[in-house]
């Protein structure tokens, strides 16, 4: 994809796919502070004269990479300025990488990256969750949750009601009674197909909410409320830890991310 001229040079601008426990970022002004998350991140240039810096300790020098992972809860700083980017993340609950803290992509990894993220930004969230496959299946990993074939009816009925009921925060319990299962089995068979807690997925789906609100054009006071979150500090707060980036980097007046929530779930995915 192609820098936008008119937009200022340091600004976020690009391409978000959110899904649940995953997500894609193809664009140009990543920029943030020292965090770490739950997340492991694949961090990729996509042009091969260019490339972003890295720093991981705060008394520390830029590194300049072509191609990194770090593992989850690896503390660094990501300085991508005008660099075109993609970047992946995943939780580690639905899928691992074969490496500890960080791993620097070889040259065939990174010329395999670049090919499937050419179109990615022209994709639907379809398309853009099968190419997420293809992307991680260029790394020799594990995936955790060990998906099946096909939904269980019970799991697709608790999806359901976890959005449904918002801004009503449902309880595992009940989640659990309404599907006919100990709460013990339905945690287990909810992790095993979709890849990650219920817990973590019905955050997954307020956020979900609040971003289609603020789309809307709600107020961040009005969507946090509307989304089941105590208030918009808290929502911030939530959206920061999930995605890396502050909401007003996508949602606010001079935001240029196009985001796009989808509810592909792990083992809907056809990785053929």
């Amino acid at each position: 994809m192609k820098r936008d001229s008119n937009i200022p040079s340091g600004d976020l601008q690009g391409h978000l796919f959110v899904f649940p426990g995953r997500i894609l970022f193809l664009g140009y002004g990543l920029h943030t502070d020292f965090h770490s998350h739950h997340a492991s991140s694949l961090l990729l240039s996509l042009e091969e004269d260019q490339n972003f810096g890295l720093i991981l300790r705060e008394d520390g020098a830029a590194q300049r990479h072509s191609g990194v992972i770090l593992g989850p809860g690896l503390r660094h700083r990501l300085l991508g300025g005008t660099t075109s980017m993609l970047v992946l993340q995943v939780v580690p609950e639905m899928y691992r990488f074969p490496i500890a803290d960080l791993h620097v992509m070889e040259t065939d990894q990174i010329l395999g990256l670049r090919a499937l993220a050419t179109g990615l930004a022209d994709e639907d969230c379809e398309g853009a969750s099968h190419r997420f496959f293809q992307m991680v299946q260029i790394f020799e990993a594990n995936s955790n949750s060990n998906p099946e074939a096909e939904l269980d009816p019970r799991i697709v009925t608790g999806l359901e009601q976890i959005h449904s009921s918002l801004p009503e925060i449902l309880s595992v319990t009940e989640l659990a009674i309404t599907a006919g299962l100990s709460e013990h089995r339905f945690m287990h068979l909810f992790k095993k197909q979709v890849g990650i807690p219920v817990r973590r997925y019905a955050l997954w789906a307020r956020m979900q909410k609040a971003a289609f609100l603020l789309k809307d054009g709600r107020t961040l006071t009005e969507a946090a409320h509307e989304a089941g979150f105590s208030d918009s500090a808290h929502m911030s707060r939530s959206f920061k830890e999930l995605f890396g980036i502050s909401p007003s980097a996508v949602f606010g007046d001079r935001a240029s991310v196009a985001a796009h929530f989808c509810n592909q779930v792990w083992n809907q995915e056809k990785r053929s």
